[in-house]
């Protein structure tokens, strides 16, 4: 029961109640019309579609089981730009109108059987979560469509927060926007009308001239030099705020360290080569946090490079829908060998702004990764400090490359052990620094991992990180995967696209009848060739 209740604690994160409230961002126009059931479902169903084993995990209903699945259906036709298809969209569209009718008449089904026993009452609680989440995705898909019905419900439902909701001025906005009479045009195949987006920016307008106009005006007017100079103020101190962003401390200070070095000293103030002096730098001060980017733009660069991948990719990007920074929780990527998961763990951290550090866990046999003592001549800070030092941001992502190849013995320690106390939130708020021997907060630093099996792996590892599985590689991606290795090379090699343009017809058409599909240390191997012999014949011509 317990896991079935952080199930629906998460899922509230991106339900119609978060939208409305402006803490996840709504669609926007040119965006799919069925997003927000996406991102509903990838986090209720990460994995696949809800089974009749799942029935706990629904509220133990099988009517509710039933609608769970016609949504997964709905949304898994319309995914990965299938909403493009007007077919596709019409029907998807024609399902969540019955859908949002049939959540309806369950939710007043529950509120007229007023004799419930007491016994009944927690299911009932459930069953109307359940069936609130499921009407306010369609809702709000709705909407976007156009659709009277599910604007009339994201309405009802912003006025019954405002009254009910122990937050209810939160919802203020959306309610006045919504109130307005306005008619949209949709057909299938469009992207969103952008009708919540819309809603919440023109009642925030609504909202921001009443209160202008409400305000008494002062008896004398303010001299302009005054208004000016406070606009002026007003405007540094915003940029101040916008260039600061959010912020951590990750090293408290260094003055328990031998030597002379003072607490955010510049390198170079002190002689010798020592820890504190090493540190200094870094002690006392506020380190930025990488700002959550625009997610649907994220995906969308994601997606392009990774189409088979994209099921995973949003069961990653679902958990920073709100935050105020970049963390990701600590997510395991399972593949076949050659399937590009050390590609991908990679450019989720460019794309999301993240420094990224790849540490190869094959044949690791000792616990290095927590650092070394300073009585050792080696000894050196931990792997995710060292990282932060070198970026010069306190959030950065660490990636634990073929982590089930790592040695088993124990004599120096286990890689493992390591990785279970970094990864632990609150050990990780203050872990002890072998060779500072102080706290340092290592809480904002993200973890992704990378194996081809969890054959080996420790079951207390299994448990701390979310195991994603990567499909295979199939020959309908071979364009995303041939441009992107194409990106790769340039870049080793330091070229552009002038010096090294993309495949010609031809190249393409030999690379497309050599790999039908499979491993992507392959393709690159196929693509490199390809490069070569047309190097070899430019220098022959």
């Amino acid at each position: 029961m317990q896991n079935n209740r952080t199930s629906r604690e998460a899922a509230s994160a991106v339900t119609l109640d978060a939208v409305l409230n402006g803490t996840l961002p709504p669609p926007f126009r040119h965006d799919s019309p069925f997003r927000l059931l996406e991102l509903l479902l990838t986090v209720r169903c990460p994995r696949d579609r809800p089974r009749r084993r799942d029935l706990l995990r629904f509220g133990d209903d099988d009517g509710v089981l039933g609608l769970w699945q016609a949504a997964w259906s709905t949304a898994e036709d319309v995914r990965d730009k299938g909403w493009t298809d007007p077919r596709r969209a019409h029907t998807g569209y024609v399902r969540l109108l019955a859908l949002l009718e049939t959540c309806e008449r369950r939710l007043q089904e529950l509120d007229e059987r007023l004799d419930l026993d007491p016994e009944d009452l927690d299911d009932a609680v459930v069953l109307r979560v359940e069936l609130e989440q499921l009407a306010g995705a369609a809702a709000g898909c709705l909407a976007e469509c156009g659709d009277r019905a599910g604007r009339d419900y994201c309405r009802e439902r912003a006025a019954w927060l405002v009254e009910h909701g122990q937050e209810g001025h939160k919802y203020a906005s959306a309610l006045v926007g919504l109130s307005a009479d306005v008619r949209y045009a949709w057909r299938p195949g469009n992207p969103g009308l952008g009708a919540l987006a819309s809603a919440l920016q023109s009642g925030d307008a609504t909202i921001h001239d009443a209160t202008r106009a409400a305000a008494p005006e002062d008896e004398e007017p303010e001299p302009s030099w005054a208004a000016e100079a406070r606009a002026k103020a007003a405007r540094e101190k915003a940029d101040r705020e916008r260039a600061a962003g959010p912020s951590l401390v990750v090293l408290a200070s260094v003055e328990h360290l031998p030597g002379s070095a003072e607490n955010g000293a510049r390198a170079g103030r002190s002689t010798g080569s020592t820890a504190r002096t090493e540190w200094a730098p870094l002690a006392g001060k506020a380190l930025p946090l990488a700002v959550v980017p625009d997610l649907a733009e994220a995906r969308r660069v994601l997606v392009s490079e990774f189409p088979d991948d994209a099921a995973v990719i949003d069961a990653i990007l679902v958990p920073l829908a709100g935050r105020s920074f970049v963390h990701l929780p600590p997510t395991l990527l399972l593949g076949p060998p050659g399937t590009g998961k050390s590609r991908l763990t990679r450019r989720l951290g460019e794309i999301l702004g993240l420094a990224v550090t790849v540490y190869s866990c094959g044949g690791v046999a000792d616990s290095s990764l927590i650092g070394t003592s300073r009585q050792w001549s080696t000894g050196r800070a931990t792997v995710p400090l060292q990282a932060i030092k070198q970026a010069g941001a306190a959030s950065v992502l660490v990636v634990l490359d073929e982590l089930s190849r790592a040695g088993t013995r124990a004599d120096n320690g286990r890689l493992v052990d390591g990785v279970l106390a970094l990864t632990e939130a609150e050990t990780s708020r203050r872990y002890q620094d072998p060779f500072l021997e102080c706290p340092t907060d290592l809480s904002a630093v993200s973890w992704l991992a990378t194996a081809n099996s969890v054959a080996g792996l420790d079951p207390a590892l299994l448990s701390r990180f979310r195991v994603l599985t990567l499909g295979p590689r199939t020959a309908a991606s071979l364009p995303s995967l041939t441009k992107g290795i194409l990106a790769d090379v340039r870049r080793e090699r330091g070229l552009d696209a002038t010096w090294l343009p993309d495949l010609d017809e031809e190249e393409a058409g030999v690379l497309a009848e050599n790999w039908p599909g499979g491993s992507v240390r392959v393709l690159r191997r196929l693509i490199e060739t390809v490069l070569a012999s047309r190097e070899h014949l430019a220098t022959r011509n």
